[in-house]
């Protein structure tokens, strides 16, 4: 059976088993981008935060493997890009919204070059200064009033499941 997807063709198979214990979903796809349109499609968010999805950066002294869980938030500088980890910061030579896509169902942008893990957000915080002061861990990142909007969005989201 095939069905229609951004225009695109894609196979469903569909496979039963009496005899296994748990039911399972495999989705193949060529490139990150139709994985991720497939599950926005059909509203499969929960699968993109699989524990072992990686992500691979090309850093000036090779190739670093990042579990994309370990991600806490991403913010450009110039013609850098640097991954702030649970456990340290990863530069790499790339512009900002290459990794927006690839990281969309679970990464939010909170300013122009700024983008977080949705899922180690802590907290959000009004302050006189900043406006609105966002909480991963020990750091809090101010959020632009331009992006709040999309903040309070996904946390609606996040309130109805």
């Amino acid at each position: 059976m095939s069905i229609y997807l951004y225009n695109e063709k894609v196979k469903l198979k569909k496979q039963i088993d009496p005899n296994i214990e748990e039911a399972e979903i495999v989705i193949v796809a060529r490139r990150q981008e139709e994985f991720s349109a497939i599950v926005k499609e059909y509203h499969l968010e929960d699968l993109s935060s699989i524990d072992n999805e990686k992500l691979y950066l090309a850093t000036n002294k090779g190739f670093e493997i990042v579990n994309i869980r370990e991600i806490l938030y991403l913010k450009s500088e110039k013609n850098y890009l640097d991954f702030h980890m649970t456990d340290g910061v990863i530069r790499v030579r790339s512009p900002l919204y290459f990794y927006e896509k690839k990281l969309a169902l679970n990464f939010i942008k909170i300013s122009r070059n700024t983008l977080v893990n949705f899922e180690q957000i802590r907290r959000l915080e009004t302050d006189f200064v900043y406006g609105v002061l966002l909480y991963l861990g020990d750091e809090k990142l101010p959020v632009s009033r331009r992006y709040l909007a999309n903040i309070n969005k996904k946390l609606e989201e996040g309130a109805k499941k």
